[in-house]
């Protein structure tokens, strides 16, 4: 950093400051000007008056952290979770919901202007969380153990140490009832347990996985990184067994380093090794490690959009399919769906979910999407293309074969308004943006879903 940039910037590292939060950002920061100059701020609600001390200088922006509060916001609520500001799982638990939505609505109308040179154009009212906490269907507990025994928790906020956590407030109630119980049950016996260290890559219990449908079912999965089964498992497993909402519970053989949460191999210890969910009128299976979408109101919400918006009888090409939910549901629409999907053992699984439910007009084809669209697109002369991709957006050689072939309609559904909007700056030379629709999957958290409706121009 030269003399000159130094001079330019009206904060230093360790200063003290009184801002005015002014808004909020995508990435779940608050932002304060100070001489014109953004300073990102954990935790802080639009409209309040703070003392902050500056934590971290850059040429164009600043962060810093809140020491006092001046005067509280209107927006602000006192956040459900003891745990808020210490587990990194919300960002904005303090700011009242409906609030929290109108500034999502905000962060894609701004991210729509600046990335996609979209000005114009007024999306949807969001699609709010119904209900906005006690909705995730799924969750990954990392394992911590002291003195006192074993405990459940996730990760500190902007850190790889593990914060115990006795209830959470998006996670379904039957979720955080079961979690409880494990909780007690290992520790009648903690002496015997090892808690695997990623840092040493030592211990044997890795995590503790929950799922759960629409019908209460919990499937328990305990990940442990070696082959032998210890006593002291076999007798928590018959003390869970016990337990009404459990219909499974299976361990997992993760033996690789890093922090991938599953290995390859299974066994079953008690019931079933998967729960079933129902999507209109096609069941899936869900195993521990299956790819499905953790809020069950919400999915049914991005299948209503793709029927509302997708015609009938068309040829579908669904890229980054995963297990097919969003659009196996409606296989009575479509004459032909064609499934792209990189992970083998998810397109072992989406076959199944085919013979189970007698789907005839379902094809799986497992694939790059960016490596298998453009044959797919001139062979099977498809009409609409349904896209998923994941957070980092749509794969260069896709967008170049979208806008080679022209297909009619695109249903484009993101969870990242910011790599969304770059791809639609690609496509909206061949493409009308028709529809934008945000959706608030991820309530108490920075995270937006964005589902929209492309046409092709007319010449």
């Amino acid at each position: 950093m030269t003399k000159k940039q130094n001079n330019s910037i009206p904060v230093s590292k360790g200063q003290k400051l009184e801002v005015e939060i002014s808004d909020l950002a995508y990435g779940g920061d608050s932002i304060a000007k100070y001489k014109d100059f953004t300073i990102f701020i954990p935790y802080g609600v639009p409209q309040s008056r703070l003392i902050i001390r500056i934590t971290e200088v850059k040429n164009n922006f600043a962060r810093g952290d809140i020491l006092k509060i001046i005067n509280q916001s209107p927006f602000y609520k006192s956040p459900e979770c003891k745990f808020f500001g210490l587990c990194g799982g919300c960002d904005w638990m303090n700011v009242i919901y409906n609030e929290q939505c109108k500034f999502k609505e905000k962060i894609l109308k701004h991210m729509l202007e600046n990335i996609a040179d979209i000005k114009n154009f007024i999306p949807d009212k969001i699609i709010k969380n119904e209900p906005p906490l006690f909705y995730r269907n799924r969750v990954q507990y990392k394992l911590i153990k002291d003195k006192k025994g074993i405990n459940l928790g996730f990760f500190k906020a902007r850190s790889h140490d593990v914060v115990k956590i006795d209830k959470c407030f998006i996670l379904k109630e039957e979720l955080n009832i079961i979690a409880n119980k494990i909780h007690d049950a290992l520790n009648i016996f903690k002496d015997e347990i090892s808690i695997y260290d990623e840092n040493n890559q030592k211990g044997y219990l890795r995590y503790i996985c929950l799922r759960t449908n629409k019908e209460n079912d919990v499937l328990v999965t305990f990940v442990i990184t070696k082959k032998e089964i210890k006593n002291w498992l076999i007798k928590v497993t018959d003390i869970l067994s016990k337990e009404n909402f459990i219909k499974g519970i299976v361990i997992n053989f993760n033996f690789e380093k890093g922090n991938k949460i599953f290995g390859e191999k299974e066994k079953v210890l008690y019931g079933k090794s998967l729960v079933m969910e129902k999507i209109r009128d096609v069941q899936f299976k869900l195993d521990s490690s299956s790819f499905f979408q953790v809020n069950n109101f919400m999915l049914e919400k991005m299948v209503e959009f793709i029927e509302k918006n997708t015609s009938y009888n068309a040829r579908i090409l669904d890229l980054y399919g995963g297990i097919g939910a969003l659009t196996l549901p409606l296989h009575k629409k479509f004459e032909k769906i064609i499934v792209v999907e990189v992970e083998k053992n998810t397109t072992d699984k989406l076959n199944e979910t085919i013979k189970l439910n007698n789907l005839i007009n379902v094809r799986v084809i497992n694939a790059k999407a960016e490596d298998i669209i453009e044959k797919i697109i001139i062979e099977q002369k498809i009409d609409e293309i349904i896209l998923d991709p994941p957070r980092k957006g749509l794969h260069p050689r896709i967008i170049s074969v979208l806008n080679k072939t022209k297909p009619e309609k695109i249903i484009y559904i993101s969870c990242n308004p910011a790599s969304f909007s770059r791809d639609i700056f690609q496509l909206k030379h061949n493409y009308l943006i028709k529809k934008i629709t945000p959706l608030d999957q991820f309530s108490q958290t920075y995270h937006l879903e964005v589902m929209s409706v492309l046409e092709r121009k007319k010449i």
